[in-house]
């Protein structure tokens, strides 16, 4: 599976990450897996990072306190880049 460059500078549209990421499709890819792997554990991402991994097709949004689940993009993801 291939997530486009594009996909992901479209996802981080209008955050502010540092100038580090956001002038990086690299970096941020890398925050998209850490953002993943934050909320597979069980551990807290920040507001815009969990928006971005659940409207970018990558983790199925839960409530507070509940198990986050990876869907299979975000399974892909998870091996493409990690």
């Amino acid at each position: 599976m291939d997530i486009t460059d594009k996909y992901i500078e479209d996802l981080f549209e209008g955050t502010d990450f540092g100038a580090s990421t956001n002038s990086s499709v690299k970096a941020k890819r890398k925050q998209i897996l850490k953002t993943l792997r934050d909320q597979a554990s069980g551990y807290w991402s920040g507001q815009t990072a969990y928006h971005i991994v659940v409207h970018g097709g990558f983790l199925v949004d839960a409530k507070r306190g509940a198990s986050k689940h990876l869907t299979m993009l975000g399974k892909a993801f998870m091996k493409a880049e990690g």
